[in-house]
């Protein structure tokens, strides 16, 4: 049985200590990670506007939605927040200025609205419920199934 000890330092694994910005090495301001099955990390990256994807053991990203300009066309995000991978490394994005949920297939390089709220009421991803996405909007009053 390995012994493990908390490094209280932290370790870097992407995008560059005290230092944002848009590069595929730089992140600005991350808001949420997610590993797949292959160990690979998918971080939303919301004010740059995409998803980075580092696969494992990577220094630098590589854009797998959004295309780092906000927008609301179905090839931009804006300000996204959470996202859900599923088992085929599809992308389930709270896309949050734009009051969306967007699809993104793997390889794709536009995505698909599956959830939308009226107004600029947030949706926020939680997780899933019996092979199904469950969106929550509104900061949690209400909530969807998909």
């Amino acid at each position: 049985m390995p012994v493990l000890r908390w490094n209280s330092t932290g370790i870097t694994v992407a995008g560059i200590t005290n230092n944002s910005g848009n590069a595929d090495n730089q992140l600005n301001f991350p808001t949420d990670v997610k590993l797949d099955y292959e160990h690979n990390l998918y971080i939303v990256d919301s004010n740059n506007h995409r998803i980075q994807k580092y696969l494992f053991g990577a220094l630098t990203g590589q854009t797998v939605a959004g295309n780092g300009t906000s927008g609301s066309s179905q090839y931009q995000l804006s300000y996204p927040l959470t996202m859900m991978i599923d088992s085929n490394e599809n992308l389930y994005i709270s896309d949050t200025s734009n009051a969306r949920v967007q699809y993104w297939p793997k390889g794709a390089v536009s995505g698909t609205t599956i959830a939308d709220t009226t107004g600029k009421t947030k949706i926020i991803i939680l997780g899933w419920q019996q092979s199904s996405c469950v969106f929550f909007e509104n900061v949690l009053k209400h909530s969807r199934k998909f």
